[in-house]
């Protein structure tokens, strides 16, 4: 009796060992996958359709570019080894050599030259690239870059998500590359629900090395307090551009960890200036002189983002010049001008943006400030991808938008060159003869202080034109469960995953 008593207890804790054990193993299993929630949808997963920050977070967790900038923003290598400059026009790249892409295909220079052409014949991402005369294959592990004349940034250009290097096999096979893009980095891709999650799984043949997270799950929350609430119960791992006012709580959840860094961002107000109202450059300044840009950074961004001072560039970009021309708020100002103008009373118009949180906020409040000097605007707002495509198709009349960029001529090109007219960027479908020629001018010469005098110009002729109103230069945050570690926040917002792994 007592022995079989004793086989019973034996027989129950064994039991309750390997359920302990399961349990841990089903643990141990669920920490494979890292759920990340993002404010807004991708529109494409093919880096070479449209520039759209939502879709390169997304896109550069499947696709690597010939180099990269990391989180210190320093150049460094990716499936270019190394590069040499042979004279100022050409530069010569070495190719990594055993790189797969997902469906199995090895990386050669025809798929380089491919991508970068693709990239190039693209309206929505090609202005950046223009300045490309030729790519030239020497043997399948080395090419050559020719521009048309001497171009400063290149290397910086190709960092960008745009210049992504993707299977030409994949992209010629007759299906959607859309629907399944192919690429060489560290994740690739396994199922979009439309409008629900993304799912990537880890790249076992990786050049970098196997990623320690196995699975992704990118899901889209578009209300910031839902992404905080998501950390805080534990359905998410990792979660960005939490709201301002859900930090602090973050902070002092001993659960979680907050990662904050300067950005690279800058929100603005955008007119087309194709319409006839707008087209008077005494209205956008009234509507320079409506807004009070402290009060949108305050109540859009709890005051945790910079003022833009009438400029596009960031701080570390170079000839960043802050208050060339500035709009101090003056509500009778702005009304003379629209007297002027010839509207006394006002006028109607319609404010059009994205559908997320921030933008719908900031929308709000502008329409508000504008209502002050009598200019009544409806806000529009719209799913992401109709939004960029109507704006793009010059639909609009006023916008809210923001633009991300690495270096002075990739931002100031986009939003004020005639290059750049649409899906490229300027989506105010303004620029001059004076501007193209000054930004033409700045890309090719190998003189700093030359092209830092020129953007300064630029600067200042867009701050007295005003096709646009620079407003905020926010903080990037991003919130992670404490057990996630070796993420790191870029300043350029499509923040890489790899590197990131699971505290056991």
């Amino acid at each position: 009796m007592k022995k079989a008593l004793l086989m019973l207890v034996v027989g129950f804790l064994l039991i309750l060992s390997v359920s302990a054990t399961g349990s841990k193993e089903a643990t141990q299993e669920e920490k494979d996958t890292l759920v990340v929630a993002m404010p807004d949808a991708p529109i494409h997963l093919d880096p070479h359709v449209q520039a759209s920050l939502a879709s390169y977070r997304v896109s550069t967790q499947i696709f690597d570019r010939l180099v990269q900038l990391d989180g210190d923003m320093n150049l460094v290598p990716k499936l270019a080894v190394s590069w040499k400059v042979l004279d100022e026009t050409t530069t010569l790249f070495n190719l990594r050599k055993g790189v797969k892409f997902h469906n199995g295909e090895e990386m050669k220079a025809s798929d380089v030259k491919f991508s970068l052409e693709r990239c190039i014949a693209s309206n929505g991402v090609n202005y950046n690239y223009l300045i490309i005369k030729d790519i030239v294959i020497v043997d399948d592990y080395t090419i050559k870059i020719v521009t048309k004349e001497p171009f400063n940034a290149l290397l910086y250009r190709l960092t960008l998500d745009a210049a992504s290097i993707i299977s030409e096999k994949a992209a010629t096979d007759g299906t959607s590359f859309n629907a399944n893009p192919v690429g060489a980095g560290p994740y690739k891709f396994v199922s979009w629900e439309l409008g629900g999650d993304i799912v990537l799984e880890a790249f076992q043949d990786y050049y970098g090395g196997a990623p320690a997270i196995k699975r992704l799950v990118i899901k889209h929350i578009p209300e910031a307090i839902n992404r905080a609430i998501g950390l805080e119960t534990g359905e998410l791992d990792m979660a960005y551009d939490l709201a301002i006012t859900d930090l602090e709580t973050i902070k002092k959840n001993p659960k979680l960890n907050l990662n904050v860094k300067a950005g690279l961002t800058v929100w603005y107000l955008g007119f087309n200036a194709t319409k006839p109202i707008i087209r008077d450059v005494r209205v956008r300044k009234a509507i320079a002189y409506a807004l009070n840009t402290q009060d949108i950074i305050d109540i859009v961004w709890s005051g945790v983002a910079d003022p833009a001072f009438n400029t596009m560039l960031t701080p570390s970009l170079l000839g960043y010049a802050k208050d060339t021309v500035s709009y101090p708020t003056n509500l009778e100002k702005a009304k003379q001008l629209l007297t002027e103008a010839g509207y006394p009373n006002g006028f109607k118009t319609t404010l059009w943006c994205a559908d997320g949180q921030l933008q719908r906020d900031a929308a709000v409040v502008i329409q508000d400030q504008l209502r002050k000097v009598g200019i009544e605007s409806t806000v529009k707002s719209m799913e992401q991808g109709s939004f960029y495509a109507a704006t793009g198709k010059g639909e609009h009349d006023l916008f809210f938008l923001s633009k991300t960029s690495i270096d002075s001529d990739s931002m100031l090109r986009a939003m004020y060159h005639t290059v750049s007219f649409g899906l490229s960027g300027n989506r105010s479908f303004w620029a001059t003869p004076e501007i193209d020629s000054k930004l033409d001018q700045a890309s090719v010469t190998t003189d700093t202080e030359l092209a830092k005098n020129l953007y300064g110009e630029v600067q200042a002729i867009v701050a007295d034109q005003l096709p646009l109103i620079p407003i905020a230069v926010p903080y990037l945050n991003v919130g992670t469960q404490k057990n996630v570690q070796g993420f790191k926040v870029y300043p350029g917002s499509s923040h890489s995953i790899y590197g990131t792994y699971f505290e056991k």
